[in-house]
C-alpha cells in the first residue's frame, strides 16, 4: 500500500489520549442502524462464507459502546472473522505494566456473537528496541517471547489466529529496512510460545504489503515454513497489476489476475516446503476518497467488493478480510469502510451483506450447473451449490462495460431464477426466462455491466410420501404429506411408470415442504411409479419408485377377498345411493 498512508496509520497506533477522545465523542444516536439490525447466522464450517471476515485494526480503542455497535455491524453483515491488532506496544508501554481492559472487551465481545479473531501480533516498545519507534523490530528478544506467550495465554481458545507483525516487506512497518532472515528469527521466537499456550491456533505469517513475492520466496527460502500454519498477502489493486496497463485499469479487480495470484502463491509455497500452508488475505479494499490513493465513489466501491468477495470465493484461498469495516479520522483519505465514521451504512455494507446471505451457504463452486455468454469479450460468471440443491449464479463484466447475458441452466429440477438486488437483498423476477422441451431454463436479454448480476434458483425436489403404497384397484387414496422443497401453488402431482401416468386431483399446496393430493388407482397397473411434482413455472422433482401399487393376485387371498369385498361394497354403495336418489326424483 501507499507508504505515506500506511505510515500515518501506524504512528496512531500509539496515540492512546487521542484515540479515546475521539471514540468518545460519538453520539450513541450515530451508532444505529447496523447495531440494532438482528445478526446473521455464524458462516457454517466447510461453506464460502467461512472464509470472509473484515478488518477493525484498532477496535480495542474505541470505548465499550463503540465496540459493541462495531461488532453488532459484524455480526449484521454476516462476517465471520475480525481481524484486529494486539499490539505489544499498546498492551505493555512500560516493562510489567500491561493493560488489557480494552482487549478483553473486544474478545468478550466477539466471543458472544460467534465471531472469530485473527489476532495481530507486533509493533515494540521504545524500552525493547532500543528506544526507537513502534515499528522497529525488537532488540529484547526475551521481552517479545513474553509478549507473545502472554497474550496467546490470556487468550488462548478464544483468538483462532495469530498473525504475527504486519507488511513487514515495507519500511512504513519495518525500520530501519526489511529484512527477511531477521523477521524469521522474530517469527522463530513467536511460533513455540504460540504453539505452547494454544496448540489449537493457526499461525499466519505476517501479511504483506502486495504480493511480495520476493520477500516471501525469502522467507520461505530461510525456513518460515516450519514456525506457520499460512502464508498472507494484500492484494489492493493499486499494488497489483501487469507492466503497462492502463490508467483507467488500475483499481478495477482484475479477477483473473487475482486468481492467478492463489494459484501462484500455493505454487510459490510448494517450492520451499513439502508443508500444505494455507494461503490467507488478510486485507484488500478500496477507499472512497477522491484523492490519493485513487479512491472510488461509493457504488463503484460496493461493486467491486461484491466482484472481490464472488471471485476469491471460486478459489482455493483460506481467508479474505476486507479492509476496513468501518472509515477512520486518522487522515483525509482512510476512507476505506463498510460504514462512515458515524456509522452510516454505505452500498458496500448492503452489498456485504447480500454476498453472506446469497453465497455464504454454498458449498462451492457448481461445475457444468449453467452456462454463460455475452456479446463482447470480459464476462465474469460463476455458479455456486447451495445446501438445497439450488444455484446461486452472479455475472459481470470484468472491463465494467455494458453488455447483455444469455444463460442456460440444464436441471429442471430447478425453478426460474430470481433476480437479488446487491443492496437490499430483495428479489424479483427475472425477465426473459423460458424453458426447452427438457425443461431446461433458458434466460436471455439481460443486462449486466460493473455491477453483479445476482441470480438465485431453488431447488424442487420430493423427499417422501405418506402413505407411499395403494392396493390396485383402490377408488381413491388420500396423500397426507407429499414433503419436499419449492413447492409452488398450483403445482400438479403425478405417478409416472413406464409411459403410464396418474394424475393426482384435489392437489393443495400447503407450504412449499408439503402437497395433500387425492389419487384414484381403479385400472392402473401395479409397480413402482416415480412420484413427480411439476411447477406452473415448469420446474419439476421426481421421486423415483416412491410409490407402489400392489397388486391384488399377489397380495394373498385374505387380502384380496377384503380388498374386493371393498370395492363391492362401494360398488353397491353408490348403486343404492343412486337409486334413492332415483325414488326422491319419481315422488
Amino acid at each position: 500500500m501507499n507508504t505515506s498512508r500506511r505510515t500515518a496509520w501506524a504512528h496512531a497506533l500509539c496515540l492512546f489520549a487521542v484515540l479515546a477522545l475521539a471514540a468518545s465523542a460519538f453520539p450513541p444516536a450515530l451508532m444505529a442502524q447496523p447495531g440494532t439490525a438482528e445478526a446473521e447466522a455464524v458462516p457454517a464450517p466447510g461453506t464460502v462464507g467461512e472464509i470472509f471476515g473484515a478488518a477493525s485494526s484498532h477496535i480495542k480503542f474505541f470505548g465499550a459502546a463503540t465496540v459493541e455497535a462495531e461488532l453488532d455491524a459484524m455480526a449484521g453483515a454476516g462476517a465471520g472473522w475480525l481481524r484486529c491488532d494486539f499490539a505489544w506496544a499498546d498492551l505493555e508501554p512500560a516493562p510489567g505494566e500491561w493493560y488489557f481492559a480494552e482487549a478483553d472487551r473486544v474478545v468478550a465481545g466477539a466471543e458472544a456473537r460467534g465471531i472469530k479473531l485473527l489476532g495481530v501480533l507486533g509493533t515494540s516498545p521504545a524500552w525493547a528496541n532500543g528506544g526507537n519507534l513502534w515499528n522497529w523490530p525488537p532488540t529484547d528478544i526475551g521481552a517479545w517471547e513474553n509478549y507473545v506467550s502472554t497474550v496467546a495465554s490470556r487468550y488462548s481458545g478464544r483468538v483462532s489466529a495469530w498473525e504475527v507483525w504486519n507488511e513487514e516487506n515495507i519500511d512504513a512497518f519495518w525500520q530501519p529496512a526489511p529484512d527477511a532472515a531477521a523477521y524469521v528469527a522474530l517469527l522463530a521466537a513467536a511460533s513455540p510460545r504460540i504453539r505452547s499456550a494454544d496448540p489449537s491456533a493457526t499461525i499466519v505469517m505476517g501479511g504483506v504489503a502486495g504480493l511480495g513475492s520476493d520477500y516471501l520466496a525469502a522467507c520461505l527460502s530461510s525456513g518460515a515454513a516450519a514456525y506457520i500454519d499460512a502464508i498472507a498477502y494484500h492484494p489492493y489493486a493499486e499494488t497489483i497489476g501487469v507492466e503497462g496497463q492502463p490508467e483507467e485499469d488500475l483499481l478495477r479487480p482484475k479477477e483473473s489476475l487475482c486468481r492467478y495470484l492463489v494459484t501462484f502463491a500455493h505454487w510459490l509455497i510448494a517450492q520451499h516446503t513439502t508443508k500444505d500452508l494455507e494461503v490467507w488475505l488478510t486485507e484488500v479494499g478500496w477507499t472512497t476518497c477522491a484523492e490519493t490513493p485513487p479512491g472510488l465513489d461509493e457504488d463503484t466501491q460496493a461493486a467491486y467488493l461484491l466482484r472481490t468477495l464472488i471471485d476469491y470465493a471460486t478459489t482455493d484461498v483460506d481467508r479474505v478480510i476486507w479492509f476496513n469495516l468501518r472509515d477512520t479520522w486518522l487522515n483525509d483519505w482512510d476512507r476505506y469502510g463498510l460504514l462512515e465514521l458515524d456509522f452510516t451504512p454505505k452500498p458496500s455494507y448492503g452489498y456485504y451483506s447480500t454476498f453472506m446471505d446469497v453465497f455464504g451457504p454454498a458449498s462451492g463452486l457448481a461445475p457444468g450447473a449453467a452456462s454463460f455468454s455475452c456479446v463482447s469479450p470480459g464476462l465474469e460468471a460463476h455458479a455456486f451449490r447451495l445446501p438445497d440443491g439450488g444455484l446461486a449464479l452472479a455475472a459481470w463484466k470484468a472491463d465494467d462495460a455494458t453488455d447483455t447475458l444469455t444463460a442456460y441452466v440444464p436441471d429442471p429440477s430447478l425453478a426460474d431464477p430470481v433476480l437479488v438486488d446487491p443492496a437490499s437483498g430483495a428479489e424479483s423476477p427475472t425477465p426473459g426466462v423460458s424453458r426447452d422441451e427438457a425443461g431446461g431454463i433458458i434466460l436471455s436479454g439481460l443486462p449486466i455491466g460493473k455491477t453483479p448480476v445476482i441470480l438465485r434458483l431453488d431447488k424442487v425436489a420430493v423427499t417422501s410420501v405418506t402413505p407411499n403404497q395403494a392396493y390396485q384397484h383402490s377408488f381413491a387414496m388420500t396423500i397426507d404429506d407429499l414433503a419436499g422443497s419449492g413447492f409452488q401453488p398450483g403445482a400438479q402431482v403425478r405417478l409416472e411408470m413406464d409411459g403410464k401416468v396418474i394424475s393426482a386431483y384435489g392437489v393443495n399446496v400447503v407450504s412449499p415442504a408439503q402437497i395433500t393430493c387425492t389419487v384414484g388407482f381403479f385400472g392402473v397397473e401395479p409397480g413402482a411409479y416415480d412420484v413427480v411434482v411439476i411447477n406452473p413455472d415448469g420446474s419439476r422433482a421426481k421421486l423415483e419408485d416412491g410409490f407402489r401399487v400392489i397388486s391384488l393376485c399377489g397380495a394373498g387371498s385374505g387380502t384380496a377377498l377384503l380388498a374386493t369385498g371393498l370395492m363391492l361394497g362401494l360398488v353397491s354403495a353408490a348403486g343404492t345411493l343412486r337409486l334413492r336418489s332415483s325414488r326422491r326424483k319419481r315422488s
